[in-house]
């Protein structure tokens, strides 16, 4: 289960008093009968019942409900859905392998997870004995100095 911050903004608004009866009369006022909410619906989603997002069609009347910025609601939106958080960045070296990674089967992801694991092992050993090669032969430096200062 990925951050549940949406349905905990939810909740947070419903201890505050807000009825669930109340956020679908609201998600009604804002966005008429094709952009309102349910009660059922938000009490679901209080409880992370909902294994789909919400359309963006329902975003305003959400927004006015939760007393946030729509902006704030498609950011709550992709972090439970979808793992995705405003701080979240993918290098640009990375972008391309994360487009082929997509589409790998749910089955393989294992896999292609010990693949990266290797390489990315054997990237800090290498980096590793390069530097270990580095004070060496800061070392070996160190001792022909010394030497020639006898």
């Amino acid at each position: 289960m990925t951050n549940d911050v949406f349905s905990q903004a939810v909740r947070e608004r419903n201890a505050a008093g807000m009825t669930f009866n109340q956020m679908e009369s609201m998600t009604w006022q804002v966005g008429g009968k094709e952009g309102s909410r349910s009660s059922a619906w938000w009490n679901n989603m209080s409880k992370w019942h909902m294994e789909t997002p919400p359309a963006p069609k329902y975003v305003p009347g959400i927004a006015a409900v939760l007393g946030l910025p729509e902006s704030q609601v498609h950011r709550l939106i992709a972090e439970q859905w979808y793992g995705v958080r405003p701080d979240d960045q993918v290098p640009r070296r990375l972008r391309s392998l994360l487009s082929i990674a997509r589409g790998v089967a749910k089955i393989d992801i294992l896999t292609l997870m010990d693949v990266a694991k290797t390489f990315s092992d054997k990237h800090a050993t290498e980096t590793e004995l390069a530097e270990l090669k580095a004070q060496a032969e800061d070392d070996v430096e160190d001792l022909d100095d010394d030497e020639d200062a006898a």
